[in-house]
């Protein structure tokens, strides 16, 4: 509904389907060890692979949980309050923030409406001012400091992030994000087309082409050869595939594995392609009729 038809988030026809999201997998199982006081019925840490609080809520999010749950809310507030890190999130207590953690969970939090809140302004703070640059003008990959090379997960997470908080002010920091995204797609190479979702601490083009179509970025020609490899994958029937699963330590009961047909990952494709299809000039989505 809102990303084939644009109907607003707070819709009636967007309220009504997403009220009833929490019921159906997979987040009816993921959901099932959220307490309404917040907290998790699980002793992981905040960020422990994939199983820690701050995972979890992605995920959830990511699926499609209904914003308004109160366990959701209380499960935020609490990422807020107690999410280790100084103006970014940190993995652990006193270790340093990181671009792509901060990036993931400002997208979570946009999602569930704490746009405003001040924690998640001190961390959109940092990215701004003080998470560190790569040489392209985005963030720096973990790791890279040597090489400079820019960190393809924190501006698709953070263009998203923005995008959710309408946030208008913020146009230099907007831009700055889209070009990073774009550089990302320019030199992603075959990694970008192992499409997943949702992709925690990995993106991949589906995501971020889909991404900039929400934040209505102009096409920009170093799209092109990432859109088409990205319609190249299409299989017959008009649908996409997995290339990743679903990190096996993230609670669930039936995960879908590497190789099955994904509905959100052609949600995101289908709706990336559509939105530049005429600036690339690309051939029609279903060049063969599907049996």
């Amino acid at each position: 509904m809102t990303d084939y038809i644009h109907r607003p988030p707070d819709s009636p026809a967007v309220v009504r389907p997403r009220g009833g999201a929490n019921a159906v997998e997979p987040l009816a199982t993921l959901l099932e060890d959220l307490m309404p006081d917040g907290s998790w019925a699980c002793s992981a840490a905040h960020w422990d692979e994939f199983a820690g609080p701050g995972w979890r809520v992605l995920a959830a999010v990511s699926w499609g949980a209904d914003p308004t749950d109160p366990r959701l809310q209380a499960a935020s507030r609490r990422l807020l309050d107690e999410a280790p890190g100084s103006g970014g999130f940190a993995p652990r207590d006193g270790g340093d923030p990181v671009p792509r953690l901060t990036a993931r969970m400002l997208q979570a939090l946009a999602r569930l409406g704490w746009c405003r809140h001040s924690r998640f302004l001190e961390a959109l703070a940092w990215l701004d001012e003080a998470a560190p640059r790569a040489g392209d003008g985005g963030w720096l990959q973990a790791g890279s400091e040597g090489g400079g090379l820019g960190c393809a997960v924190t501006p698709v997470a953070l263009l998203d992030a923005l995008t959710a908080c309408g946030a208008t002010n913020r146009k230099a920091l907007r831009d700055r994000t889209v070009g990073a995204v774009c550089a990302a797609l320019a030199g992603g190479g075959d990694e970008l087309m192992l499409l997943g979702y949702p992709n925690f601490d990995r993106t991949d083009a589906a995501e971020a082409l889909a991404v900039l179509a929400r934040a209505d970025a102009a096409y920009d020609p170093v799209m092109l050869a990432a859109l088409t490899q990205l319609q190249q994958l299409q299989l017959e029937g008009g649908r996409w595939a997995r290339g990743v699963g679903v990190p096996p330590s993230l609670p669930l009961g039936d995960r879908p594995q590497v190789g099955a047909l994904s509905k959100w990952i052609t949600l995101e494709a289908a709706a990336a392609i559509l939105y530049y299809a005429v600036d690339a000039g690309l051939p029609r989505m279903f060049p063969k009729r599907p049996n």
